[in-house]
């Protein structure tokens, strides 16, 4: 079974790699979490974006909290700065950057099945990344579906989720994330993971964008 799934996401990832028409991108994200008290946890999530040349994309400081609520229900708020490089505007090494700031709620709930971990998110946004159709004071939903599988034996934990944005001012769906990964806890506090992204637009003419994800979790 560990083979079987391991090849999946290989082919998969193999799959939409063809489907993307440029990249890959290369970002890395972290996790760091404390406890603060039973249920509720403070969370620090920033990230680093670069070009398919290794140019410097996107930086984003992400924090906030979270509140287990019910065991299927889980509430958290955060807020993120996000620095980007425009480089169509740029004419110097630090110009044609620009700046946000946003916030953003989640209700996240799931569920076990046999090996498998089914997860689920909507999160509300007042705003989007810089490639959004619109600017970033818009309003967006983003609903999020996420699958685990528990491989016997194995600390290797594969998986599998779907994001798609819904812009709540044109009312339509303008971006999906298609994304398969894998995890790796060294310990009972730290964790590595690679994942392949493919990020589709729905603007007619935008291409796809290929992604290839480090992350690192961290547990205090």
């Amino acid at each position: 079974m560990r083979k079987w799934i391991v090849s999946l996401l290989a082919i998969l990832a193999y799959n939409l790699a063809g489907y993307a028409q440029t990249g890959p991108s290369t970002w890395f994200e972290l996790e760091f979490s404390k406890k603060i008290v039973k249920n509720l946890k403070v969370e620090f999530n920033p990230e680093l974006r670069l070009l398919n040349d290794f140019r410097m994309d996107t930086y984003i400081l992400e924090g906030g909290l979270s509140y287990k609520l019910h065991k299927y229900l889980t509430l958290a708020g955060y807020y993120r700065f996000e620095n980007a490089w425009d480089y169509k505007n740029s004419t110097g090494a630090y110009k044609g950057q620009v700046s946000s700031g946003r916030i953003a709620f989640d209700a996240k709930s799931g569920f076990e099945l046999k090996r498998f971990d089914f997860q689920f998110r909507i999160r509300y946004t007042n705003g989007a990344d810089f490639d959004s159709a619109t600017d970033d004071r818009d309003s967006y939903f983003r609903y999020r579906a996420k699958v685990d599988y528990d491989i016997k034996n194995s600390k290797l934990l594969p998986y599998l989720s779907v994001e798609t944005f819904h812009d709540l001012i044109l009312k339509e769906f303008d971006k999906t994330r298609y994304t398969a990964g894998i995890t790796y806890p060294i310990n009972n506090s730290n964790e590595i993971g690679l994942f392949y992204r493919i990020q589709d637009y729905k603007e007619t003419g935008k291409e796809s964008l290929s992604i290839i994800g480090v992350g690192y979790g961290l547990k205090f």
